[in-house]
């Protein structure tokens, strides 16, 4: 049974690149944390988390999603985007994203609950994109247990103030992805299952 999500990659824009080798540079020692980065060729918004999927629903989940975009499409979706400004939460440290037409990101989530709800996907929260830079966590025999939310905003207010102007070019978001994800020692790893352009 896979572990799956559907997400929309971001390039590796010079805004992005700059704000996660600054992030690499934050020195998280001295409050029993680490940082660990997640690399470029892996960004994306998440748009979807799904959890395990039943193999045998694989398949009607791909129709839904194909459904979904084809009738985004056929409404005039403008997924122009851009990062702009960087936060934290819990753990995920992140790059906001925004989209140039707002009904873009309303129209996305409510098409998300439409294609989803049937495979007993819920989300009562409107969907606030951002791109994942970095995770902290905490660094093996510090004593701490879990990420301590204000410690890593002390941590990393410095950084947040410098970066908070990022604001990149507007770009094309390319394509929705169906992802595989599997968790390893090292981190997540991500496969591309399916693929659907968003222009």
């Amino acid at each position: 049974m896979p572990r799956m999500f559907l997400g929309i990659p971001v390039p590796a824009t010079a805004g992005l690149v700059a704000a996660a080798e600054s992030l690499a540079e934050v020195d998280l020692e001295a409050s029993g944390m680490r940082l660990a980065p997640v690399s470029d060729h892996q960004w994306h918004l998440t748009w979807a988390f799904l959890g395990f999927v039943p193999d045998e629903e694989v398949g009607e989940l791909r129709e839904a999603v194909s459904g979904c975009v084809a009738r985004l499409l056929e409404d005039g979706l403008d997924a122009t985007l851009r990062a702009t400004g960087v936060g934290c939460f819990g753990g995920p440290v992140w790059a906001g994203i925004e989209f140039r037409h707002e009904g873009a990101r309303a129209a996305l989530d409510g098409a998300r609950k439409d294609a989803l709800s049937s495979f007993g996907w819920s989300e009562s929260r409107a969907w606030e994109p951002h791109l994942t830079l970095g995770r902290a966590k905490t660094a093996r025999d510090s004593g701490v247990k879990f990420v301590k939310r204000r410690a890593l905003k002390a941590e990393l207010a410095e950084w947040m103030e410098a970066n908070e102007g990022l604001q990149d070019d507007w770009l094309d978001a390319p394509e929705l992805v169906l992802f595989e994800s599997k968790l390893t020692p090292h981190g997540a790893t991500h496969t591309a299952v399916e693929r659907w352009p968003l222009a």
